[in-house]
């Protein structure tokens, strides 16, 4: 009987794990200083043509890169390619939707990455608190719940803060997000996030 129990246990375990392995996971998100981007102001305010300045590049599990325009609408910008969809929708001042969904067969992310050095559309985390000035609470990068849909993990890594005037950078906001996929994100793939969008010029 015990042996039978041992069977079963094992067998359940192992359905879990293989399940699991199978399961999107937003991982934890990270930082790096990078090239230091020097505004001469910031705004908690934006909207989706700020947001839109900050320009695309995906790239490919093959290795090719693209950089999709982005279409504003009110508070969304989107950009689309033959089979993928990208969107960021400023829902509140400190909250900016973000949704990646792969739309065809032929889908095959491994990275974006948001922003130029010229872009306008900062990233606010929560802390340092109070952080950079003008750019008010912030919010870390989290996932919408029940918008995972794939077999990766996806990492958060916000680069290149952002400083006012000559001023050391205060750690909270920066001007270049990248989404990187451990997996290839391909078809019916989705994820959807939170981040804070700020305005910097």
């Amino acid at each position: 009987m015990r042996t039978l129990t041992s069977i079963v246990l094992a067998s359940l375990a192992s359905l879990t794990a293989a399940s699991s392995s199978q399961a999107a996971v937003f991982g934890p998100f990270a930082t790096a200083v990078g090239a230091l981007r020097t505004v001469a102001t910031t705004a908690q305010a934006t909207n989706g043509a700020i947001n839109a300045t900050s320009l695309l590049k995906v790239t490919r599990c093959s290795g090719a890169v693209e950089t999709p325009a982005w279409v504003v609408a009110g508070p969304t910008c989107t950009a689309t390619a033959a089979d993928y969809q990208i969107s960021m929708t400023v829902v509140s001042a400190t909250q900016t939707r973000v949704r990646i969904a792969a739309t065809g067969a032929t889908c095959d992310i491994r990275q974006i990455v948001f922003g130029t050095p010229n872009t306008r559309c900062g990233f606010d985390l929560t802390l340092p608190n109070p952080g950079t000035a003008g750019s008010a609470a912030g919010f870390n990068p989290a996932p919408v719940a029940g918008s995972l849909v794939g077999a990766w993990m996806a990492t958060v890594r916000l680069e290149n803060a952002v400083r006012i005037g000559g001023a050391a950078p205060v750690g909270d906001l920066y001007s270049v997000m990248v989404v990187s996929f451990n997996s290839c994100f391909d078809i019916n793939d989705r994820i959807e996030f939170i981040v804070d969008t700020d305005y910097i010029n």
